[in-house]
């Protein structure tokens, strides 16, 4: 594949920015970059893609999505008390899904996040009610997500205790209700690490929250501080045992919580997501550790919750972040609008002007991103060697116009539906925003009748409804 004639965005260490380059794709891999004439020289037979009026820069990272949030989306937006919405979540994860759901919702999880120029998602599988009880669900995920083409880590892990926990199986409209064991739910963790990587998908370790006691945290109960220290020691062995990095939810005081009380999740191959309301302590220890840290400038708990994500300070401390859109369930999961917010939400609290400047906010969702998962020698730049994900931004419209300061009009002017082409792994998915590797508006409408079941079993229908407070009022 000849991607001919771009503007080319590099991200490489140079942060090199080219006019009228080509990019020779082979083998899954970036093989050549150099003028059209050169390159089609010695590659007649190559599938040429005109991106005279088309930027090519790297796919972009979310470091933070949900498996079972992209169907589930607004139900229930109109309560956002962070406890009773957590427990609607709750309840609909554990008793409500069947495996169909988790195929269309990878399915969906792959379509918006490619069609917004996500190349990479890092999503929990579900939410604090981590679905990993069962095999099936993350292997079933895992191949959807592969076989649309997207690239992706899930975390895998137990959810919030308590322990045991009651889950329903469903077989149709019928469904059985069974105790599951924290034991055996570690063990699937085990069984699922040990699983072949033989696509574009793998796993990670993942906790919904470390569990201490937190004013930040809505949902902390003694029951669940009493497993702290238990399930960070399964959690821990299994990174060991199995080389993998871990995710988790951190803010307030618990990143100084897992330091002091050495639980041994914090290090270079950790993500720590959020970081609101944290201490200069806090970022220290992120600093002194090599943990990374995952910003979600659209999330709910940025306007629900107190205290701010510490951005600038924590890049001025040398702290990698990258960025993620959260939870869907409220927005979209376009990358493009987590840049333009990380910005611009900084610069409005903090009243400076100057704050995280466009290229910072770049590299945040491109090679900052790949360097929190350990894949930065592999991918997050356009360099002859490393994987081919790369996607095409179409900038032959008003809004780019005239072409000049590119960096800046991709950041601040683009949109994820502006993105035109996508490659991951050097496999064309996406192409004029048709995607290629599965039947769309099938999906689509599978969405719609695991979207009814889905209200039918929850009871959550009332909930889908316009709201008594909705028009015409401030609150």
């Amino acid at each position: 594949m000849l991607l001919r004639d771009a503007w080319l965005i590099t991200m490489n260490p140079q942060r090199q920015v080219l006019e009228h380059t080509s990019v020779l794709i082979s083998g899954g891999r970036i093989v050549a970059i150099g003028t059209f004439d050169a390159l089609s020289a010695e590659n007649g037979d190559a599938e040429v893609i005109d991106c005279s009026h088309k930027v090519v820069m790297p796919g972009l990272v979310d470091l933070h999505g949900y498996l079972g949030g992209g169907i589930f989306r607004n139900v229930a937006e109109d309560f956002f008390d962070a406890v009773r919405y957590r427990n609607a979540q709750e309840f609909t994860f554990t008793r409500a899904l069947d495996e169909e759901w988790w195929a269309v919702e990878a399915q969906m999880c792959a379509l918006e996040r490619l069609k917004l120029g996500t190349t990479f998602m890092f999503s929990m599988l579900g939410t604090s009610a981590a679905r990993t009880d069962s095999l099936s669900y993350a292997r079933i995920a895992s191949r959807e997500l592969d076989r649309v083409g997207l690239r992706s880590r899930i975390g895998i892990g137990p959810a919030r205790p308590p322990w045991p926990r009651t889950v329903s199986d469903w077989d149709g409209e019928k469904h059985t209700d069974r105790q599951v064991t924290f034991e055996e739910v570690i063990a699937n963790c085990d069984t699922l690490l040990a699983d072949p990587v033989t696509g574009i998908v793998d796993y990670c370790m993942a906790l919904s929250r470390i569990g201490n006691r937190n004013a930040q945290d809505p949902v902390w109960s003694p029951e669940q501080e009493s497993w702290v220290y238990r399930q960070a020691e399964a959690v821990r062995d299994l990174m060991v045992r199995h080389d993998v990095g871990f995710f988790t939810h951190m803010y307030g005081n618990s990143i100084e919580f897992a330091y002091d009380e050495k639980l041994g999740l914090l290090g270079p191959k950790s993500i720590l997501s959020h970081c609101t309301d944290i201490s200069p302590r806090s970022i220290e220890i992120l600093r002194e550790t090599g943990s990374n840290a995952a910003h979600h400038p659209r999330t709910g708990r940025i306007y629900s919750n107190p205290g701010r994500c510490p951005l600038p300070e924590m890049i001025e401390a040398g702290v990698n972040v990258g960025l993620g859109c959260d939870n869907p369930t409220n927005h979209d999961c376009d990358i493009f609008a987590d840049m333009k917010a990380a910005m611009y939400l900084q610069r409005v609290e903090l009243k400076d002007p100057e704050l995280i400047p466009a290229g910072k906010a770049l590299e945040m969702a491109t090679i900052d991103g790949y360097k929190a998962l350990g894949l930065d020698h592999e991918l997050g730049s356009i360099e002859v060697g490393k994987r081919a994900d790369l996607i095409t931004v179409d900038i032959n419209q008003p809004y780019f116009y005239p072409l000049d300061m590119i960096v800046h009009r991709i950041v601040n002017q683009a949109n994820g539906r502006d993105v035109a082409d996508v490659i991951v792994d050097g496999r064309l998915v996406m192409r004029d925003r048709k995607i290629l590797t599965i039947d769309e508006q099938a999906v689509l409408e599978s969405s719609q009748v695991m979207y009814r079941r889905f209200l039918d079993r929850t009871g959550l229908a009332p909930f889908a409804e316009v709201p008594s407070r909705f028009w015409g009022v401030a609150r």
